[in-house]
């Protein structure tokens, strides 16, 4: 991606209109959901709710993913003010053929607490869009800062994903930005990636995305999440490795225009070419 679209997703990300204010306080509830990795079930993934705020986030359940990818968590309450995250980590991605656990795995949606979905999706499109509005506030798995801050961010969140599905939000398909920015093709070709290292689309497309995503200081990534992280902080370095990957996860077949992706659009011109 160029410096100029990647800086367009950005400032999207940061500085959309659409606030979600939730209530002040979490009562405990069940919250039900899916963890999907390239459009496929992932299956004995572990999901984990946190409640994030300016101190060291407080865990509200865990569950386990089923053979369909689903999960349900009954988590605790009584925390005012929280944003609510929900990461999903390991389990085997039913895009896999061989149906072998990835401990690369590691995938986000970020709610506003007191104002849940009836059903939650964590995917790789949830992932860039709850990295991309909390890159300033993340460390590692962990989400810590000011309140109103987080809920802002997290009511951001929205606006690019369907949380409930895990597809394109309202607003990124308004004709503004689905039509003459490239924020959507942007948005898909940093899922694209991040999906292939979930499904194993290759058996080194893991390392590959490692090495793709390493920062300026040199520090490589563990994990898709780590990765996400990096790219967001770091979205003028050097992104032609990013782009590079879409021929090595998914070559355009013989006779094919179309690469067979699991999210569209996504950049068709290499960053820094026209």
């Amino acid at each position: 991606m160029t410096t100029r679209s990647t800086a367009a997703l950005v400032t999207m990300l940061l500085t959309g209109s659409i606030l979600s204010w939730g209530a002040d306080v979490v009562s405990a509830q069940t919250l039900t959901g899916k963890v999907l990795g390239g459009g496929q079930p992932v299956a004995n993934s572990t999901v984990t709710l946190w409640a994030a705020s300016e101190g060291a986030p407080q865990q509200l359940g865990r569950a386990r993913t089923g053979s369909d990818g689903s999960f349900t968590l009954n988590s605790a309450g009584g925390l005012s003010g929280a944003s609510l995250y929900m990461i999903a980590k390991g389990g085997q991605p039913g895009a896999n053929a061989q149906g072998a656990d990835n401990p690369a795995i590691a995938l986000m949606t970020v709610v506003v607490g007191g104002n849940l979905p009836a059903t939650v999706t964590i995917n790789e499109m949830t992932t860039v869009a709850s990295v991309w509005t909390h890159a300033q506030f993340l460390d590692g798995s962990a989400i810590k800062g000011p309140a109103l801050s987080l809920r802002i961010a997290a009511g951001n969140v929205p606006n690019f994903v369907d949380l409930q599905t895990g597809g394109w939000g309202a607003t990124i398909l308004d004709p503004l930005n689905s039509t003459q920015s490239p924020t959507m093709a942007n948005f898909a070709t940093l899922a694209n990636v991040l999906a292939g290292c979930v499904t194993h689309v290759t058996p080194d497309a893991c390392p590959k995305l490692y090495t793709a995503t390493i920062s300026p200081k040199g520090d490589a990534p563990n994990d898709t999440l780590i990765a996400a992280q990096t790219l967001a902080r770091f979205p003028a370095y050097q992104p032609a490795r990013l782009f590079a990957l879409l021929d090595e996860f998914y070559p355009v077949p013989q006779g094919k225009t179309l690469r067979k992706t699991p999210f569209l659009p996504y950049l068709s011109v290499c960053p820094g070419r026209s």
